[in-house]
């Protein structure tokens, strides 16, 4: 009796190329899977209202963030981190990297970190010291 299948190589390429049409399938399909972290480091019951001096805007991805001092009762400085939005949203607001510059005075309320450590996590808006306020949507929220 004659072999009428096709020889071995040629079903190896079948399936190779079945395979890699598959995988590409699965990747043109899948839906978009974001790494995240949680907040479980912010007292989310508590919110604090901080005025200070911008030291530097990072915009990036997760989040963005804010570094500024803050003068205490005492008059000694604090070095301050909030995160905010993420990069693409607020860059579809406007933000660019000199949307906050160094010494501008800004305003702004934030769940802070449990632990004591001067940073937490934006509620609201940001505001300029003088009331005018920046676009942007609080992290938890957003």
């Amino acid at each position: 009796m004659r072999n009428l299948s096709p020889p071995r190589e040629c079903r190896t390429g079948e399936l190779l190329a079945i395979f890699y049409l598959a995988l590409l399938c699965g990747f043109g399909f899948a839906p978009r899977v974001y790494a995240h972290h949680g907040y479980a480091a912010y007292d989310l019951a508590k919110t604090v209202t901080v005025s200070g001096t911008v030291a530097e805007l990072s915009l990036a991805n997760p989040h963005s963030s804010v570094t500024f001092d803050v003068k205490d009762e005492k008059g000694d400085v604090n070095r301050w981190a909030v995160e905010f939005g993420t990069l693409r949203n607020l860059m579809s607001q406007g933000w660019t990297r000199d949307t906050l510059r160094p010494g501008d005075g800004i305003k702004l309320s934030l769940h802070p970190a449990k632990n004591g450590a001067h940073m937490g996590v934006l509620v609201g808006k940001i505001t300029y010291i003088d009331g005018r306020p920046l676009p942007v949507k609080s992290t938890p929220n957003e």
